[in-house]
């Protein structure tokens, strides 16, 4: 009797562009808080973790038990850059509207 063994690949290795898919994947179910000075409450399969990014030096940081980096940390990266995205676009907005005031200003007092 004759066992045929079916040839498995080896798992890719972790490298930041696929935890960075996963991340993205992930991005809409998973809770990400911040809690101030670059740290963000992460939620993970198991619960939540502090995720440090390190915006004032040092290294990222996240005690989950995976090999880093970790999906938490990009979680927590992607949530970063879109608050600091959201708040560039307000804060072109407002100056977009200040702009126009003051042209509009101008205008009526040119009438």
């Amino acid at each position: 009797m004759s066992s045929t063994t079916k040839d498995t690949a080896p798992a890719p290795p972790f490298t930041r562009e696929t935890i960075t898919k996963k991340a993205l994947r992930l991005y809409p179910e998973r809770t990400v808080e911040p809690l101030g000075h670059g740290r963000y409450s992460v939620e993970g399969t198991d619960g939540f973790y502090e995720v440090d990014l390190a915006v004032f030096g040092g290294e990222e940081s996240c005690p989950c038990p995976a090999t880093k980096p970790c999906y938490h940390i990009a979680l927590a990266t992607i949530s970063r850059a879109k608050s600091r995205s959201k708040a560039r676009r307000v804060q072109a907005d407002r100056t977009a509207a200040r702009v126009s005031r003051s042209s509009l200003a101008g205008l009526a007092a040119s009438l």
